[in-house]
């Protein structure tokens, strides 16, 4: 008896069967994954730039931070150097980047100076940025090459007041901290003044020391050491307490000369726009490296004042930095070229 042949089964060709398998078991792992994939953050080294050249007092602080940070995120968290533009150039570079959390800025006071200076800037601040966490301030110190015959602040306003031509002085350059500070702080007390612009501290403080430019405001990083090492004069520092690591030169305050506090700061943003499990985690995870108690104490003996801040704290900051500044710019006709 003959059967008759079965119609033959319809199957997909070996090669088809060889791609779509692949395809649907990756994209049943993608689906699966979906949630899982903020859980990981973060799965690679984050990249943080530092808008400074090496050496200052942002790369400084931020490469003590950086082992205790990566250590709590538990991958690398890479210094990366981008100076330029009064800190323009690495600012806008993150304000640009994809807003995963793999790119941040370790901004100086420039993030909100270069705004109150009224600078053509690529990005706004206000906008264009995620806070983290503001990290650490450093005091303003007052420093006087050795020769200028003054001990004190009282003695070095007395000084100025003598002077036929308004009394010079430098900074870390024009908008800077030291230089927008000094001409406030001089308006009120009515003394006139002529700021010698350089491009940095390091040229402008070896002026100082070298007697071509009498006076000096800046951060405790670097010029502390110089005032430690006896080669300039510190004359009063800008904060509420002493320096640990100046502990011979007095405060402001303690002069006489109150409600005149102020002291550059560095913290850490991110591109608008990030996911804010991701910017918690980055936040978190920042505050208790520089809770380590080695973190702070390294820091400390440097001359900076550890913080560590929420994400709005930070942001609030910088709006009254911005507002702040702003108004002495305007007064003070400060212009920037």
């Amino acid at each position: 008896m003959r059967h008759s042949p079965r119609p033959p089964r319809h199957r997909a060709p070996r090669s088809l069967l060889h791609l779509l398998l692949p395809a649907a078991t990756l994209a049943l792992a993608v689906w699966a994954g979906t949630g899982a994939a903020q859980d990981v953050f973060p799965s690679r080294a984050i990249r943080l730039i530092v808008p400074v050249a090496a050496g200052g007092g942002i790369d400084t602080a931020f490469r003590a931070i950086a082992p205790a940070w990566s250590e709590q995120l538990g991958q690398q968290v890479v210094i990366d150097n981008k100076p330029g533009g009064g800190q323009v150039l690495g600012s806008d570079l993150v304000a640009k980047a994809k807003p995963d959390g793999y790119t941040l800025l370790a901004p100086g006071v420039p993030i909100a100076f270069n705004t109150a200076l009224g600078r053509k800037l690529p990005y706004d601040v206000l906008k264009d940025f995620t806070p983290l966490s503001l990290v650490v301030s450093q005091p303003l110190l007052i420093v006087a090459n050795r020769a200028v015959p003054a001990k004190n602040m009282a003695e070095l306003l007395a000084y100025a007041k003598a002077q036929p031509k308004p009394l010079q002085y430098t900074s870390g350059g024009i908008g800077s901290y030291g230089h927008l500070w000094w001409e406030m702080f001089r308006s009120r007390q009515q003394i006139a003044g002529e700021h010698v612009p350089y491009n940095g501290i390091a040229p402008a403080l070896k002026d100082v020391i070298g007697g071509q430019v009498p006076l000096v405001i800046d951060a405790i990083v670097p010029s502390g050491a110089q005032v430690a090492a006896g080669t300039v004069q510190g004359l009063a520092i800008v904060a509420a307490q002493r320096a640990k690591s100046l502990p011979g030169v007095p405060t402001l305050s303690e002069q006489g000369y109150t409600g005149f506090d102020a002291a550059p700061f560095y913290g850490v943003l991110g591109p608008a726009g990030m996911d804010a499990a991701v910017t918690q985690k980055l936040s978190a995870t920042l505050t208790r490296a520089l809770a380590t108690p080695a973190v702070r104490d390294k820091l400390q003996e440097m001359g900076f004042d550890v913080i560590g801040s929420t994400p709005e704290a930070y942001a609030k900051l910088i709006r009254d930095e911005i507002e702040r500044w702003s108004k002495v710019v305007k007064d003070q006709n400060i212009k920037v070229e």
